[in-house]
Parts: C-alpha cells; structure tokens; sequence
C-alpha cells in the first residue's frame, strides 16, 4: 500500500506544541531529492510518532515522501525482494534490529565507509545512550529511534482480591500466583479470567520471544560463540517445559494462548481479563489518564531458582537501503527523525522510548511528560542496561520461523519441549549451512 504524505491541520498542531521549527531542527541540503521513497511499519506502537514526524519533515522541506505501509510479520521478506528485485526502490526503511544479521547485506553502512555523505557525527554517537547505538560487524546500520525490554505487568486490583500485595519474584510463585488468579468469575463452569498471559503466535517473533525469556532466566543461550544453535541445551529444555506447563499442566493461560499476537495480549490485559503478562513498555502508556493509570503495576520477571531475571532487548530504526539513489535526502530525513526535538515529541506521546540522552534532559521535559510515566521510564532503562540481552538471530527471520513452528508443536501437546528444540535446532543448523 503506497500514499503521498499530505500535512493535516491537526497533526501540524499537536507537533507545534512540541516541536518548534528552527534551524537545526532540519539538516537539509541545497541538492535536495525531489521525492523519496520510504517503508514504515504499521502495526508498532513506533508507527505513530514516526509518521506525523515524517509529514513535518516533508511540509519543511517540500520533499514528495512515498509511504510504503508494512507488517511486523512479512517486512524483512519484503525489503529483501526489494533488494534483490531493486522494486520498489526504497530509500529509507523502518526496522527492529532483530533481523540486522538478515538486513544488513542490502543495507548502507551509516559511519560514511560506503558513502562519505551518511555518516553519524561524534557529536550524535555521544548524544546517544550506551546501549543504543551499536556496530554490528565492524559499521553502525540502524539509526535507533526506540529501545525494546519486557517487564512483568500485572493488575494490582485483582492481585489485591486475591490476597496477594506484591508482584510474584519466582517462578513458583508466578505459578501460585497464576493459579490463585485463574476463575470462573460468573459459575458458568468456563475460566473468564486467566492468571498469566505471554505471547504463544508460531514464528517469527512472538512465542519465540516467550521461550527467550525464559531461557535467559535459567541461564541458557540461543546461539553459542560459534554460531551454532544452543537453545536445545538443557536450560532451554526446562524453559520451553515451564512455557508448556503453564499452559497444559498449570492451565494458567488459555487453550487459544498459542495464537496470541501483541493485540490480543495487550487487549486481553487491559480488560481484565488476564492478571499479568509479560510485555513491551508501550503497553504501560496506554494506562496513561484513563481508569486503568491506578491498577496496572510493573516488575522484573519472575527468575527461577538458581537463575535471575532476565529479558530481551532490541531498537526499532532506520537504515537506508544500498539501492537508494537518494541516500543524502534520505539521510537527512533519519537525522530529523533521531534529533532531540523529535525524540522529545515521540516521549511525550508516552508509548516508545527515544535514544537520546538530551531528550531526558531536556528542561521542559517536566512539561511534557508526567513525574509518574518518567520514573517508569527510568526502570525500562535500568531492566535494559542491567537485566537483557540483544537479541539478533543470524537470518532472523527464517531461523526465527523454524524455531517459533516447532515451540508451537511443543505448546500443542505434539512433541515434548525436547524433542521440539532438537528438531529445531538441526533444521537451523541445515539452514546455515546452506
């Protein structure tokens, strides 16, 4: 799906009560591209302080911006037949960092090695904060725009009718909890409130990211040093056995669970319907002024004994594409969308965490943002510096559809979590070798 970015009356408002245009708030240059084109994807929280920044940028520069519309689920493909197709020819394009080993051969090195004109300058590298901005083999490739961790959320009302005063710590206790949390709420003889939900969708990364979690609280890796699959080990065996019990032995999240997506989890919480999840931090700002702000309470995961709490982390970006023809424009189009000003807009829509550390101290920042939604983001920092690890899977997105399909089998009953994992890991280890 393609359009032509037109600047609505609105937009331009709530972006003037943030944004004040000025000089260096746009890099742009005499030889500007008269048109881009630039791929965004939809379905992220991202998606909605990206856009009408992209709008801004182009009522100031008069540059044509072509959208091009894509979903979490099917972008990497399509870049990639873009690559490899040169159509449509993009010039900028949105990514999670999760695929930069699959992304980052069709991608422009953004440290001026390939093309002296995009290059991040010193003074940028020391705006942004440690954990944001990475090389990956030797060269930077995404621009981050926001910082991905996962918390424990849980509603405090109904762990209160339960008895129950803090978050669990444990999984024993996430599993108490859980079972204490499950009820017949009406004596219908069916469950109306379910005590833990996760993401359970095959592929890619939705049950995938719920078997990471748990395995790096038992201390388990992915891949090891030499690049081969290593989640098959016996930690990742009682992780993917915690993942499938909670669901058949415990039955503490509903039979339907393994095709819950991001929509269905969020949803389903904020409506009470599960007691707690662990999820990304835009869903803490979705509470933000309406009924639920008072209920909804944030942790650290629960460990297991012997391990700790740990969890994932990743940045949504921008990279621009070696088939661009327009790499100057669209580079100054990334710079606009990763300055401070625009950082400080995307903060106070209080669902994505920008990667400056200016924008965090920024003196209106207090204006902006309320006390109670900053001292959230400063846990969602602290849970990222000291409590995740990155994750980006060598060919991302196939090795991520391999291992999601046989976690599947594993949570339907089909196979046993080692069993599962086995297979999946010698279907990798196939695939890389290919």
């Amino acid at each position: 799906m393609t359009k032509r970015i037109t600047l609505g009356l609105v937009l331009l408002i709530t972006l003037a009560l943030v944004i004040q245009p000025t000089a260096s708030l746009t890099t742009a240059k005499a030889q500007q591209a008269d048109k881009i084109t630039i791929a965004l994807v939809l379905n992220t929280s991202d998606y909605k302080t990206v856009e009408p920044l992209v709008q801004q940028w182009a009522e100031e520069t008069g540059v044509e911006v072509e959208i091009i519309e894509e979903n979490t689920q099917t972008y990497v493909a399509d870049y990639i037949l873009a690559a490899n197709t040169q159509s449509p020819k993009l010039d900028m394009v949105m990514f999670w960092d999760f695929y930069l080993d699959q992304l980052a051969p069709m991608l422009t090195p953004l440290d001026g090695s390939a093309d002296p004109a995009v290059a991040i300058s010193d003074e940028a590298r020391a705006d942004f904060i440690d954990i944001a901005l990475t090389d990956y083999n030797g060269h930077p490739y995404i621009m981050p725009y926001s910082l991905d961790v996962r918390l424990l959320y849980y509603r405090t009302d109904l762990l209160e009718e339960a008895g129950f005063t803090e978050p669990p710590q444990t999984w024993d206790e996430l599993v108490e909890y859980a079972q204490a949390l499950t009820k017949d709420l009406d004596g219908d003889g069916n469950i109306d409130q379910w005590g833990f939900v996760s993401l359970g969708l095959a592929g890619q990364v939705f049950n995938t990211y719920t078997f990471f979690d748990f395995l790096f609280q038992k201390g388990g890796q992915i891949f090891d040093e030499d690049g081969n699959p290593a989640f098959n080990s016996p930690e990742g065996v009682e992780a993917l056995q915690f993942m499938v019990d909670l669901k058949n032995l415990y039955e503490v999240m509903p039979p339907d669970v393994i095709s819950y997506d991001n929509n269905e989890v969020h949803e389903g919480f904020l409506a009470g319907k599960f007691a707690m999840t662990n999820h990304w931090p835009y869903m803490y700002g979705m509470t933000v002024g309406t009924d639920l702000e008072d209920v909804v309470g944030y942790a650290l995961e629960p460990a297991p004994e012997g391990g700790s709490s740990m969890t994932t982390f990743n940045r949504w970006g921008f990279g621009i594409p070696a088939m661009s023809e327009n790499k100057e424009t669209a580079w100054d189009l990334i710079q606009y969308l990763t300055n401070t000003e625009s950082g400080l807009f995307e903060y106070s829509q209080m669902l994505d965490w920008p990667a400056r550390s200016s924008v965090y101290d920024a003196p209106d920042l207090a204006d902006l943002v309320p006390e109670r939604h900053r001292e959230f983001s400063q846990f969602v920092f602290d849970v990222a510096e000291s409590s995740a690890e990155t994750v980006i899977l060598p060919r991302g997105g196939e090795t991520s559809q391999i291992l999601g399909e046989y976690i599947d089998q594993a949570m339907a009953g089909a196979m046993s979590p080692e069993d599962a994992l086995n297979t999946a890991a010698e279907s990798i280890s196939d695939l890389l070798a290919e």
